[in-house]
């Protein structure tokens, strides 16, 4: 079983990787989809407006970036980010409408906004409820409890989805129950911390359904490795993608602009220098750019960008067609390696 669980975290992990090829926060558009309570005007633009949120704060990589009064901007015409979107019944009969937003007019709706912009990868967060071992082991189960126990799970999961997060759950094998065995004396964070070693990850959350006397809670709760104060499973999973997310967040002052000279390499052909140009101009900083020199595979730039150096830095490189290449000698000039195509 221990042998088949790493697969299955290979995969999942393997998965995450696939899905995050291309940064969440720099694609071209996303496609939301909501709950509608009618058909007509009104309950559209409510949709639009509610796809609209859930957008920003995946493209932030905050769950409080809507708390931000200046944002209230963004929903008084959710309308004029969308290119299109359409409306369908689910086969349970449940009216949805589908939103495809321009990801360009996101991204400038952010920075006009003065919020940040998630440029990171998705995370995975090992999760254990020690719940599920009373559903597994039990012979005779409390309903109440498993209700309770499988509920928290699919929480847990929709809102880990729905933060572009990923969570996996420990085997639970002969190694893990032994250490929790030897570490049951100590706090339960002590625990999760070693045990998410052993699966090669940094980032935890343990929920519970019965207090420190085994007595059923009406709202199970959980700590984390970012907090250790219990709270609900909503806000302990909300702050810890947060935390996980803010070294991936860039707030961008567009009313500085600056022109420095880049440096790209391998750029070996027509078609590369095509692709590349195409590639900085479609950069959210970028004001415009100037090809001064051809010389062998390299290509040098002057690019007028809004923000700062190293905010231009970051997205070139979560653009994930380059990677930077530092050279000791030069300390004004940017310099990237072009991943060309296979």
């Amino acid at each position: 079983m221990h042998k088949f669980f790493y697969i299955l975290l290979f995969i999942c992990t393997l998965s995450n990787q696939i899905f995050t090829d291309q940064v969440y926060g720099l694609k071209g558009s996303y496609d939301i989809q909501v709950n509608l309570e009618g058909s007509d005007k009104a309950s559209i633009n409510k949709g639009m407006k509610q796809a609209l949120k859930s957008l920003i704060v995946k493209v932030s990589g905050s769950s409080v970036t809507l708390d931000n009064l200046e944002a209230n901007n963004l929903f008084k015409d959710p309308q004029k980010y969308i290119s299109e979107y359409r409306l369908e019944n689910s086969k349970e009969g449940v009216l949805k409408g589908s939103f495809s937003f321009s990801g360009s007019l996101i991204r400038k709706a952010l920075m006009e906004n003065a919020l940040p912009l998630w440029i990171g990868q998705s995370s995975t967060i090992l999760v254990y409820l020690p719940c599920l071992e009373e559903i597994d082991s039990s012979l005779s189960i409390d309903i109440i409890s498993g209700s309770s126990c499988l509920n928290s799970k699919k929480q847990i999961k929709d809102i880990s989805s729905n933060r572009l997060s990923s969570v996996v759950f420990p085997s639970m094998d002969l190694i893990d129950l032994n250490l929790l065995e030897v570490l049951q004396p100590l706090s339960s964070s002590v625990f999760m911390t070693r045990i998410t070693k052993r699966y090669d990850l940094t980032n935890w959350l343990i929920c519970f359904n019965r207090d420190d006397f085994g007595i059923l809670v009406e709202k199970p709760f959980c700590t984390s490795s970012f907090n250790k104060k219990a709270d609900s499973i909503e806000n302990i999973l909300n702050k810890l993608i947060d935390f996980i997310n803010f070294e991936s967040q860039l707030l961008i002052n567009n009313k500085v602009e600056v022109i420095i000279p880049v440096t790209i390499k391998n750029v070996v052909d027509q078609e590369d220098l095509e692709e590349v140009l195409e590639n900085i101009n479609k950069n959210i900083l970028v004001k415009n750019l100037d090809l001064r020199t051809i010389e062998n595979d390299d290509i040098k730039l002057l690019v007028k960008i809004l923000g700062s150096k190293l905010a231009f830095k970051k997205i070139m490189i979560a653009s994930e067609k380059f990677d930077h290449l530092l050279d000791d000698k030069d300390k004004i000039t940017l310099n990237f390696i072009y991943k060309r195509r296979i």
